[in-house]
């Protein structure tokens, strides 16, 4: 019988306390320490710093990657005005928006002993500053929306499961909690969330549970039609997604064959724990979600900077287990009584490598953070973001030299007369935007990164790009030198007609304007290499 929830549950205790003590270990520090993938990081505070200014994403400059992976940073920025704390603050408010999510999934779908590490595992994911799969020392909030999005599907795929313990007006708690899962993660990054309606469509087949998923595509739907009013950024969204596709094109045969040998292992023991639960009672919908959760898992491991770790392949090992230890009873033969036994405590095993990497990656963020450790970034709003050495020194050098050019370009903006209000670095991301606390400039995009986003066939119009700039900086040394190489060649031209030469220095070529900068047009791309 439907029942209220307690909530004194383990499943309550553990997400209430698992969010105090990240939260605590994420904001208090209060600062951004990373030791790799600096230029990345940069992306999404720049990017924060432009919707606290009033800019939208894809409306006022494109992105591939879905509004909130700008929103989030940008909400910790609001709050506290401090680049540094951007990130750590907005991911502990996603924390605590997906809680009572987790709560409701995880309380009514599975018990205690696999819930409470899934929501620690699912937890740990959505906050650590690591790369999944990646060794600790690699600390960096870059590329969080992938883990963003691992956690949240890793959550909706439980609810494959059918509720054991249901609650009053469950089929509405369950169409809420699909509905803004797969909302976070369509606007956090689209692979996730086209993954996520995939599953809800999967979850069509099976009678007991379609209303909840019928009624959740049919709110989706609704929700995107809402907030499409509001944000006004679908269509311009839909293509800088299609042009980042045509650029970064299919990978090589061999790409796809070396991730299947590196990832083996987590197929292999998948494959184990799902043939257990189907050979102890197996229904046609379980063996099309095991199916889907290899199939799912190995394409978003394919289109991301990630080598190992596939959450889908975890979240279908806890929906096994569940199976098989509701399948427990008195009298099974020796054999079937261990392994229905030992099928949770396999799951939480496999779970230790990443959740231990997270958990690990965290402390060592705090602690490089607390105790003042690297160099912090000096320039008006950097002061709170540190890059530090985590046993690789060349690595170290590499960024700090970064951090060098960036302060000297700082310092040769503010002596230019009169003060420059739009800029735009040549160089992967265009960072001296939010670092000095300029006004944005109209147009453009968040980051450029050749042969992902843009190349010699698809690119931004001169105009675009260019049009609402007044100054130029051109880095001697820049982050990503096959990136600048090629902005000079598509735009030289012109800059030659529109820029004149300033400044230059050991590190920075900077051009101004000569005409006031024109808005950028609507046609943002490269029409004569762009297709209609």
């Amino acid at each position: 019988m439907p029942r209220p929830f307690n909530m004194r549950s383990p499943v309550v205790l553990t997400v209430v306390v698992t969010i105090a003590i990240c939260s605590a270990l994420l904001i208090l520090p209060g600062a951004t320490a990373t030791s790799r993938y600096f230029n990345d990081l940069l992306i999404f505070l720049d990017g924060g710093y432009r919707v606290v200014e009033g800019q939208v994403p894809n409306r006022d400059f494109h992105t591939a990657l879905g509004p909130l992976s700008f929103y989030l940073p940008g909400f910790g920025y609001w709050v506290t005005g401090n680049l540094g704390l951007a990130m750590p603050v907005g991911l502990a408010a996603l924390m605590i928006v997906t809680a009572p999510i987790m709560i409701h999934v995880l309380g009514t779908r599975v018990r205690p002993l696999i819930a409470v590490p899934w929501a620690i595992f699912l937890l740990l994911l959505m906050i650590t500053p690591v790369n999944t799969g990646e060794m600790v020392m690699n600390i960096s909030f870059a590329m969080f929306y992938n883990r963003i999005g691992w956690a949240l599907i890793g959550l909706l795929l439980i609810m494959h499961l059918r509720p054991e313990r249901p609650l009053r007006h469950q089929v509405a708690c369950d169409t809420l909690a699909a509905t803004a899962l797969t909302l976070m993660m369509l606007y956090t990054k689209a692979t996730y969330g086209v993954v996520a309606l995939v599953f809800l469509f999967l979850m069509l087949l099976h009678p007991v549970q379609r209303r909840w998923a019928a009624a959740a595509i049919l709110l989706t739907g609704l929700s995107g039609a809402v907030i499409e009013m509001f944000w006004g950024g679908t269509r311009m969204h839909i293509a800088d997604l299609a042009v980042a596709s045509n650029v970064s094109a299919v990978l090589p045969l061999r790409d796809y064959v070396v991730s299947l040998l590196e990832t083996s292992g987590e197929y292999i023991v998948f494959a184990c724990l799902a043939g257990l639960a189907l050979w102890q009672r197996g229904r046609f919908t379980d063996f099309l979600f095991y199916g889907f959760c290899l199939g799912a898992g190995y394409a978003l491991l394919m289109q991301n900077f990630q080598v190992r770790g596939i959450v889908t392949l975890l979240a279908g090992g806890v929906v096994a287990a569940e199976h098989l230890s509701r399948q427990w009873r008195q009298g099974l033969t020796y054999s079937v009584d261990m392994m229905t036994r030992g099928a949770a405590l396999l799951v939480i095993v496999l779970m230790l490598p990443v959740g231990l990497s997270s958990a690990a990656a965290l402390g060592l963020h705090a602690t490089m953070v607390a105790t003042g450790a690297g160099i912090a970034l000096n320039t008006p709003n950097g002061k709170d973001i540190r890059v530090v050495n985590t046993l690789d020194d060349g690595q170290f050098k590499f960024y700090a030299n970064y951090a060098e050019s960036l302060e000297k370009g700082v310092a040769v903006l503010e002596s230019l007369s009169p003060p420059p209000t739009k800029v735009l670095v040549m160089d992967f991301v265009s960072p001296m935007t939010s670092l000095v606390g300029l006004n944005p400039p109209q147009g453009g995009t968040a980051w450029m990164h050749d042969g992902r986003n843009f190349d010699a066939d698809f690119h931004f119009s001169a105009d675009a790009l260019l049009g609402g700039v007044d100054v130029i900086m051109i880095p001697k040394r820049p982050i990503a030198e096959s990136t600048t190489d090629l902005m000079e060649e598509l735009y030289g031209p012109y800059i030659g007609k529109h820029f004149k030469a300033v400044r230059q220095t050991r590190l920075w070529r900077v051009y101004q304007r000569q005409e006031p900068p024109l808005l950028p047009t609507e046609d943002f791309w490269n029409a004569a290499h762009v297709p209609r």
